[in-house]
């Protein structure tokens, strides 16, 4: 399917992932770009080679896939009609295939949640369907890796972990460089002493997941009894660290169930 036609609707942050993890698995694929503001269009057009679609009515309609990437909330607002049988996936986050058969009938829908990771073929994306899409989730392995959910109730759950995951990484890594940047060293060696810590871990993490090494075991290698480690990890036990994690997966799993009930019920 390297002669791929598909179709972007939304040219935000996840658009563009999209676009350019396709982009790298053929450069003779044909990107139809969609944007209500054209200048990110544009924009996204020049880096993948793509094809600005100035208005909803000028999309092509023989698409093999058109990709939903806007906001959710945007889903009440967005008119256009699919011909009968259009693949749709969907990148919507909470929005079930139930309702947007609704919204598109006779259409065929699958569901993917990706990472902003895709956008460097390095994406944990979460992908459910149907129906048979084997040829395309391999094209989708352009964005990194795919794993196939058996429900949509899985996909909803993991979007906490996979879809939120790098944001809170991103937050926990700023912990690291605020303090690393009050210890009197260039804010710039801070910053990358702290990235090299955590590409180092990821690393390790990936040889131990080969070696079928737990993330406990991984811990304890770098903790010595009553050691500088084990204090830090203290502290977090006491301050409750592992509770102050859940809360916020759960958190987000209840506003993917809030966004579900808000558009069924819109």
């Amino acid at each position: 399917m390297k002669n791929f036609k598909i179709g972007i609707l939304g040219c935000g942050n996840m658009g563009e992932a999209l676009s350019l993890g396709l982009r790298s698995y053929s450069s003779s694929g044909e990107l139809y770009l969609y944007n209500p503001s054209l200048i990110k269009s544009q924009n996204l057009a020049k880096k993948v080679g793509g094809i600005v679609v100035e208005s909803l009515e000028a999309m092509p309609t023989d698409c093999d896939w058109y990709i939903l990437t806007f906001k959710p909330q945007s889903l009440l607002d967005f008119k256009y009609t699919f011909l009968a049988n259009s693949k749709i996936l969907s990148v919507l986050a909470g929005v079930d295939i139930e309702t947007l058969s609704q919204k598109f009938p006779n259409t065929q829908i699958a569901r993917l949640m990706p990472n902003t990771p895709s956008r460097i073929s390095a994406g944990a994306n979460l992908f459910y369907s149907k129906f048979n899409s084997s040829d395309f989730v391999k094209m989708l392995g352009s964005l990194g890796k795919v794993f196939v959910m058996e429900s949509e109730e899985q996909l909803d759950k993991l979007t906490a972990v996979s879809g939120s995951g790098p944001a809170l990484i991103f937050e926990f890594a700023r912990s690291f460089y605020n303090f690393a940047d009050n210890s009197g060293v260039n804010s710039l060696v801070a910053k990358e002493i702290v990235y090299q810590t955590f590409f180092g871990s990821v690393k390790l993490m990936e040889e131990a997941m080969k070696n079928n090494i737990s993330l406990d075991e991984l811990r304890d290698q770098v903790t010595s009894k009553k050691g500088v480690t084990f204090e830090a990890l203290e502290s977090m036990k006491s301050n409750h660290f592992a509770k102050l994690m859940s809360d916020a997966f759960h958190s987000a799993h209840k506003r993917t169930l809030e966004l579900k009930e808000e558009i069924k019920n819109a």
